[in-house]
């Protein structure tokens, strides 16, 4: 269908700003575990490449948001015409989404689009490149969060399953603690696996009259939505193990319900010092001397294993020779915290350097095939 206009009309935007996308994302606790509905990969990936875009000093959302479909498909082995025809249902699905909001103290709810599309200048992809609006009413969700999950994107823009990017958001959030507890009811509302309604939001019923639920069975609703992600997610750092939570206290005979699941990650993020460095001779006294030199635990467990035993030697060393310097350090808590933390993440931003290298030398090949035009 095509509508007449006495006005020419108005295309998305050729490519205006360069992105630059900080391989990260900062989202706000609410979003994280609130009730999202389920969208496809294309569409996370999208919204993915847009919030990693919004900085921490940013004061206000930018008017539109850019990215190059290169950006979101280059871990995808796809064609030209399907990479175009994939975008398109996204940016509708986006389009479509809406954020609900509800306070059951005094009964207000109201809905909110998630992208803006009353804007002359619209949503949607031109030569290769995407232009989103968010709802600037939204920002508090997107702007100077003082409650977020952070997770990075090298691994999530690889995931192919709702349900592994949903998880992997959410166990970002519980990497500090190792392990994520929660009931069989949270549980069904985070993974978008309750009650089935209705377009107008009403609960559907079955001919008995009861809730349709999806995956009534538990073992079909652990087995839906982990399985995947138990692989994809292996290789990262939420990589995780699940097991069943049953009821404690049961009358009568009969198998104890399942009342919950535990979430258990391979690889937390350490805030502790584990005791098996404290009792291995080299870890142990290479830890003993970073306390003498003031470095906090918190700081040591966090970063000991990205600077390695040579790492943390060279730091000693440039301590010691300071020291004895005519420029001696005034607070050692203060100094080798600071060059501690500092020196880590350099290592890191070097790393990020490197894969993000790596990201755009796979670009030039980007739909390399004999029969396909590459995106521009």
């Amino acid at each position: 269908m095509s509508f007449g206009s006495h006005h020419p009309p108005i295309y998305p935007l050729g490519l205006v700003y360069e992105p630059e996308h900080k391989e990260f994302v900062k989202q706000h606790w609410n979003v994280t575990f609130a009730r999202q509905g389920k969208l496809s990969v294309t569409a996370k990936r999208i919204l993915a490449r847009v919030f990693d875009q919004i900085r921490d000093d940013d004061f206000q959302l930018r008017d539109f948001y850019q990215l190059a479909i290169a950006d979101i498909t280059e871990f995808v082995n796809t064609t030209r015409e399907t990479a175009y025809r994939e975008m398109e249902g996204a940016l509708r699905e986006l389009a479509a989404a809406t954020w609900e909001f509800k306070n059951l103290d005094n009964e207000q709810w109201h809905v909110r689009n998630l992208l803006d599309t009353t804007k002359e200048r619209p949503v949607g992809y031109h030569g290769g490149v995407i232009t989103v609006l968010l709802n600037p009413q939204l920002s508090p969700y997107f702007i100077q969060l003082a409650h977020y999950t952070t997770y990075r994107l090298d691994n999530y823009l690889k995931l192919r399953s709702w349900y592994s990017m949903r998880l992997h958001e959410i166990l970002s959030a519980f990497r500090d603690t190792g392990f994520w507890e929660v009931g069989l009811q949270e549980y069904r509302q985070l993974l978008d696996c309750w009650y089935l309604t209705d377009k107008r939001g009403r609960v559907q019923k079955n001919k008995d009259g009861h809730p349709r639920l999806k995956y009534t069975n538990v073992n079909d609703l652990i087995r839906n939505t982990t399985a995947e992600a138990l692989q994809e997610l292996a290789e990262t750092e939420v990589a995780f193990e699940v097991e069943p939570r049953y009821e404690t206290a049961r009358v009568g005979r009969g198998r104890r319900k399942i009342v919950g699941l535990r979430f258990d990650l391979l690889q937390p993020r350490l805030t502790t010092i584990p005791i098996t460095w404290l009792t291995d001779p080299v870890k142990g006294a290479l830890v003993e001397k970073l306390r003498r030199w003031k470095v906090a635990d918190q700081h040591i467990a966090l970063y000991a294993t990205i600077l390695q035993v040579s790492g943390i030697n060279k730091l000693i060393r440039e301590w010691q020779l300071k020291e004895i310097s005519d420029h001696r350090i005034d607070s050692r808590e203060k100094y080798c915290n600071a060059a501690f933390v500092r020196a880590a993440k350099q290592i890191l931003e070097q790393q990020k350097a490197d894969a993000l290298q790596i990201r755009k030398d796979r670009q030039l090949g980007f739909f390399s095939s004999k029969n396909e035009t590459p995106v521009q």
